[in-house]
This record gives structure tokens, sequence and C-alpha cells, in this order.
């Protein structure tokens, strides 16, 4: 826990609503990672206190703030200067402290270009397609065009708003590269491939949906980025994948925007080992995935189910997609292939699950966690809880049960205490939590999990 006193900075998010925000959590973590003293909090702003807000945030000499909905517009009307960015966009949603004031910037595009950056994507000379057009979109050709695009088609339902960003960009940069269409516009465009942005809410969690469900489109994407990040993978990137596309959702955008009005507020540079921390920090939040470890016979499995109910969230058993994978169980796999072989199988399922899974509860096989790379993907993954049952009550539960492999032969209870003994630092290592099992009702244990759940 980082100490307040006399010297903390303050910086702050003005906003309505803001509980939900992910923006104390980058900017805290930075804080703490770099051993700057600061602290980051939210501000719940009304429109007709914004102003007030402003001037007050100065006079308090608040080091420097963030504007979210639905502040970005009407915020640069208090502001003594404003970047170049976000004069064009029309928005700005970063504050940095001047001698007369806060000068505004837009840090969301920026993040975005640095996100696309970072997947080695060059956009100079391609041809864009951006689908939507409100704030984001804009935002989107504004980075398109600085970066020098060949041409940008911006698709929307609404033709009259892309063509004003269009024509709003064309003049901005003097050149006419935007072309603005519906929808439909794209059974016009020439057969080829496409760098796609999508800029709209629609698929946003819980809503399972995407605005171009054609098929036929999706064979226009040569790489699909879509700037929601909730679900994980959206399902307009998992019809870009089926096409052959590569696809990214805007987590990492989310990341940059904060990191870099983190630069612009402190006059640093952060650098992505840094960056890379931030973002499994925010990995792990976002995706809202609950993973159950633990030995066998502790009720990974039974506790998962309810979870997934109370939660309304998809419930996978690692071990049930191993042996739908291998058309066999799991007691054949180890009795025909080995231990080793297995173990594999395990690593190979959790890398293709950790590409796309989000709001799922997982139930882990009871030695997934003892390799490393798995611990890795698992503590990006999600919120990882270890269920810690005692010896006792596992020779319980377990007595007579022919299919654990690892139980198989003379002694199984020597197995047992033997196996638990060697284990269970991996499994106190690789939790969250610890969560005691032995003589709780299931119902008590998914209560506990996710009291401690939602505190995290």
């Amino acid at each position: 826990m980082m100490k307040i006193d006399g010297k903390t900075r303050l910086l702050g998010l003005l906003g309505a609503p803001v509980e939900h925000t992910m923006s104390p959590m980058i900017h805290n973590k930075l804080s703490e990672i770099l051993g700057i003293n600061e602290v980051y909090v939210p501000f719940h702003t009304k429109k007709e206190g914004l102003e007030a807000a402003v001037k007050g945030a100065y006079e308090l000499n608040i080091l420097g703030l963030n504007a979210t909905v639905p502040h970005k517009n009407h915020i640069m009307e208090y502001l003594c200067d404003i970047d170049d960015g976000g004069r064009a966009i029309g928005a700005v949603n970063t504050l940095v402290r001047m001698d007369n004031g806060y000068k505004g910037y837009n840090t969301d595009m920026l993040g975005l270009l640095r996100e696309v950056k970072s997947y080695e994507i060059n956009l100079s000379n391609q041809d864009i397609i951006i689908i939507g057009a409100g704030g984001a979109a804009k935002a989107v050709a504004y980075m398109c065009m600085r970066e020098n695009a060949s041409h940008i088609y911006i698709l929307n339902r609404t033709v009259s708003k892309a063509q004003d960003i269009a024509e709003h960009m064309n003049h901005h940069f003097g050149k006419n590269v935007i072309t603005a269409g519906t929808l439909l516009s794209y059974k016009e465009l020439e057969k080829k491939k496409y760098i796609v942005f999508q800029s709209t809410s629609i698929g946003l969690y819980p809503n399972d949906d995407v605005i171009i469900a054609d098929e036929d489109f999706y064979e226009l994407v040569d790489i699909g980025i879509d700037i929601i990040y909730n679900p994980f993978e959206t399902t307009f990137m998992k019809k870009c994948r089926k096409a052959g596309a590569r696809a990214y959702n805007g987590l990492k955008m989310l990341l940059y925007q904060g990191i870099i009005a983190y630069e612009l507020w402190n006059q640093i540079s952060v650098g992505e080992e840094i960056a890379g921390a931030v973002y499994e920090k925010l990995l792990k939040k976002t995706r809202n995935n609950i993973i159950l470890t633990g030995f066998m016979g502790c009720g990974k499995s039974t506790v998962g189910v309810l979870l997934s109910e109370k939660y309304g969230y998809r419930f996978i058993d690692t071990d049930k997609v191993i042996e739908e994978k291998a058309g066999q169980p799991v007691s054949e796999i180890f009795e025909q292939r080995g231990e080793e072989y297995f173990r594999c199988l395990e690593t190979a399922v959790l890398t293709e699950l950790n590409e796309t899974l989000s709001n799922t509860v997982i139930s882990t096989g009871g030695g997934l966690p003892l390799r490393d790379e798995n611990r890795k993907i698992l503590s990006s993954l999600g919120y990882v809880v270890y269920l810690d049952v005692e010896a006792g009550e596992v020779i319980r539960r377990l007595a007579g049960d022919t299919t654990r492999p690892l139980l198989q032969g003379e002694n199984p209870e020597e197995k047992i205490h033997e196996l638990m003994e060697y284990r269970r630092p991996v499994y106190e290592q690789c939790g969250d939590i610890c969560i005691q099992v032995t003589g709780k009702t299931i119902d008590e244990i998914a209560e506990e999990i996710i009291n401690e759940y939602q505190k995290a």
C-alpha cells in the first residue's frame, strides 16, 4: 500500500458514472511500480458542475485529470490549450497541468496507435475500413490519416454521420482520403484485403452481436481490431478469425491511453516491461474468469457449475475439453500415452483457451498448475481460487473411484498423502485466494468465493 503524505500528488477522473472505471488500477499500479508519490481517484462529476470541477481541481493543485463520458467534448471549453488531435477529433480525455490552466489531449487515439504498433501493424499506404461513425470512429479516422493511410472507408447505418467525419478529416488534413458509405457499401469495394476497425459498442458484453453479420464481408479482412475488450473475443473477432484474419480487441488501447496520460503528467517514458506488468493486472480484472484449482476430489466441477449459474457465466472443465479433443477419456490417455503426453495436452488446451475466454468459470485438472507455463497462463487468464481440502476428506470422497489414473494400484491413501504434500505449495503459489472446503456445503463454498471475488 502506497504511503500518502504531504508530498503526495493527486490525479483523477471526471465523469458520470465512474464507479466501474479501470483507470485507478492502471495509474495507481504505475505509481506503485515506478515509486512515484501519486494517487489516482475517480470523481463523479455532473455536467452542470464541470466548469467548477476543472477550476477547483486547478486551485487544489491536482497534477492531472482524465475525462470520460459525458465530458470529453464539453470539457474543452474550460481548458487553456488543446493539442492537434483533440481539436481535430473534437474530444479530449486527458488534462495536463500548465502555468495557466489545463491543456487537453486525446490519448485514446494515441493509445490505439501504440496498440496497433505493438502488433507490428503498419497503417501507412494501407486501405482501411472503419465500422461506425461515433466519437471512437472519429479518433480512428484521425489516427489513420496521421499515419498516411492510402484510403479510408467509413461504413455506418446513418451515412450522413460518416459523411460528417469524412468531410471534417479530409478538410483538416487537406487531402481527400476518406469515403463515407452505408454498412452495405462494402459490397462495392474492391475485392482485396483491408485493415478493419470495429468502433461501435455492438457486441459489448453481455450482448453477443455484430453490426455486420454477412460472412462475405469478413473475406475482405486482413486484420480486424475491435475497440471493445469485454468479451475478450467479440463476435466480430470470431468472424475475422474464422475467415483466416488476425483479430485483436481494445484492451491494449485502454492500457496505452492510460500510460500515455501518465507519461504526459510526469514527463517520463514508461517502458514495455512496466506496461506488460500493468497489462497482466488489467487482463486478470477485465476478463472476468474464475479459475478453480486444487486436488482431485475437492469439488472444483461441482462448485464451478454453481458459480457459473449464479453469475450467468459459461462453465468449462479442462479435463472434459481434453477428452473431447482426444476422443477418449483421461484414464485411457494416461494408460495408452502416459502422463507426460497428457500434461502436454493440458498446456495446449490452456493456451488455446487463453486466446479467447472471458466471463467463464474454469475447473482445472488437479495436476494442471504443476507446469510453470501453465501457472503463467492462469495468472493472466483470471482470478485463481485454490480449493484446499483435507486428505481424509479426499480419501472419503474418492473411495472406490476407479477413474483416477494416479490413484490406481496399491496404497491409494498413501499416494493421496504424498501427492497432496507435493502439490499444496504449488496450489498456494498459484492461487489468488485459498478457500478451505472441508466440512462446508457447496453453497457455503460458492458464497465465500463470490465474496472474495467481488473484493478483488
